[in-house]
């Protein structure tokens, strides 16, 4: 009995370290490319045949080749503070509708409520249109603020906060109602605090999904001073030829905060889903 629980031990952990090792091979690809010399020829070894680190400063200043005012360093930054509205203003939005349609009793509260997730239901692609032409309409084309009002709410959120917010007791409530504190401050002080490691989760969510974007910014951005960081390695693939080592350098940056944000936060992000979702 014994041996057979050793041996299922031993498939377990490799099955494990082998499914691990698969999900890791691109990471590992993009690594060893950006750390070999740049030749524009696409290899698929793992193994580097030399290792410099000159693709980084070349990736950082390549964009100066189209406009002398850019680096990749100012995609960067447009896109870190892209991402930063987007989460701080929809996670208060979204909040605040989740605890309005949780913990207040009010007319159409379920239509409301069912609005919001029907968005869920809606591609992207489909309503891409209607808000370019809003966009233009609203004198936001070609600017930082096409990538970040449009997003400032959403159903997803709503509904994660809203679960949370089910899960708290009531009598927390009633506490500060009796002391005189009024509905804000009771959902900034005492409820939100109450709902950190969905607060923690959506933050992870609402950077990777901002941070993510290529589309969106690909209809409304022309200025490559106001680039996100997307956009910014596509500029690294020509029509004859591809530069490997430098892409792969700009993929790494890229890479590194939002590797950064999901460490902080992954104390609380699968209690966060969880509780969200079991709410």
């Amino acid at each position: 009995m014994k041996s057979q629980n050793w041996w299922l031990y031993v498939v377990k952990y490799l099955l494990v370290i082998s499914a691990c090792t698969f999900t890791l091979l691109p990471l590992i690809w993009v690594i060893v490319r950006s750390i070999e010399p740049d030749t524009g020829i696409e290899s698929y070894s793992l193994i580097p045949r030399s290792i410099t680190f000159e693709n980084y400063p070349a990736a950082w200043n390549y964009p100066t080749v189209i406009d002398e005012n850019v680096t990749l360093g100012t995609m960067l930054f447009n896109s870190l503070f892209v991402a930063g509205i987007v989460t701080l203003v929809s996670i208060f939005f979204d909040s605040m509708a989740g605890y309005a349609l949780a913990r207040k009793n009010f007319v159409g509260k379920k239509v409301l409520f069912w609005l919001a997730l029907s968005t869920l239901m809606i591609p992207f692609y489909a309503v891409a249109i209607p808000m370019y032409i809003i966009t233009i309409r609203f004198g936001m084309y070609d600017s930082l603020a096409a990538l970040i009002i449009p997003f400032t709410a959403s159903g997803f959120g709503v509904f994660m906060f809203r679960q949370s917010f089910l899960s708290i007791p009531a009598d927390f409530e009633q506490a500060a109602k009796a002391d005189g504190a009024n509905d804000f401050y009771i959902y900034w002080r005492i409820m939100l605090p109450m709902v950190k490691p969905t607060v923690a989760t959506m933050v992870v969510f609402k950077v990777l999904w901002s941070w993510g974007q290529f589309f969106w910014p690909l209809l409304v951005i022309q200025d490559y001073s106001k680039m996100p960081i997307n956009l910014g390695l596509a500029m690294f693939r020509g029509h004859n030829i591809t530069r490997w080592g430098l892409l792969c350098a700009g993929m790494i940056v890229a890479t590194l905060p939002i590797l950064v944000i999901f460490l902080m936060c992954q104390k609380w992000y699968v209690e966060g889903l969880s509780g969200g979702l079991k709410g």
